[in-house]
């Protein structure tokens, strides 16, 4: 069995050695390599958020219709994009933007998603005060 800190930095860890293979990977199968570790990495990140998640998932009506998966995906979307901006000769600033992007997504899901007691006690909640919540 792995100590705890080994298992909950498993996410991260992957994350980092596939941006990494994918910055100084020369050669097509270290790239395949790198893009296969990261989005494994990604991956274990949302299984591991969906099934910790105890919070009420209420999606507001005005955006438009995007599948969940997608949803969860997007800050690794991001780096994605970041990782192959960043190996272009004039993708530096592009890929720190999108980068930046990404990170402050994590950060905003980091923020709102605190685990509370349960979904009872969600569910018990007002309505006025999950809608403030969302805006």
């Amino acid at each position: 069995m792995l100590p705890l800190w080994l298992y909950e930095s498993l996410p991260a860890a992957s994350l980092g050695g596939g941006l990494l293979l994918l910055h100084l990977g020369a050669h097509p199968l270290l790239l395949m390599g790198g893009a296969l570790l990261f989005g494994c990495g990604a991956l274990l990140w949302m299984m591991r958020s969906s099934y910790r998640r105890t919070d009420l998932v209420v999606y507001p009506n005005h955006w438009w219709f995007r599948p969940e998966w997608f949803y969860e995906a997007q800050p690794f979307l991001w780096l994605g994009l970041a990782a192959a901006l960043g190996r272009l000769e004039q993708g530096t600033w592009p890929a720190l933007l999108a980068s930046g992007w990404a990170l402050r997504c994590l950060w905003a899901r980091h923020r709102h998603r605190h685990h509370a007691d349960g979904l009872a006690s969600q569910l018990k909640r007002s309505t006025l005060r999950r809608r403030h919540r969302l805006l």
